[in-house]
């Protein structure tokens, strides 16, 4: 099992956590065991735009058409492109990988999925 992040900023020399709350709850699991902590500055991931885009666009459009559940769709695309996690897809890569997935769609099944700036998602 993947490990949670937590996201945050450094202000005057402190942590300052996105979601506090939840990263106290999750140290109780650690109670008496030594710890790691890796800070690093946050590598550019993909948007919350693009996220929506891909689950309420792509992935939508092609379950429907294909008779998938939204969840299965996104595995079989995951495996189609050969990509373990979209989550690990930098903005770059992720713009990319779901151009590369329309061009599939049109392409195999001759499904015309619609640019972001098309849609409203």
């Amino acid at each position: 099992m993947r490990a949670p992040v937590f996201r945050g900023t450094i202000k005057d020399g402190k942590i300052v956590l996105d979601n506090r709350d939840r990263f106290r709850d999750y140290l109780p699991h650690f109670e008496g065991k030594r710890i790691e902590m890796i800070v690093r500055e946050r590598r550019p991931w993909r948007s919350e735009e693009q996220n929506r885009y891909y689950h309420g666009v792509i992935v939508a459009m092609l379950s429907e058409h294909l008779g998938y559940e939204k969840v299965e769709m996104h595995d079989i695309l995951k495996q189609q492109f050969h990509i373990n996690s979209t989550a690990d897809l930098k903005t770059r890569e992720f713009q990319e990988f779901c151009e590369s997935v329309r061009m599939w769609a049109a392409k195999e099944f001759n499904m015309a999925i619609p640019d972001p700036n098309q849609v409203d998602y």
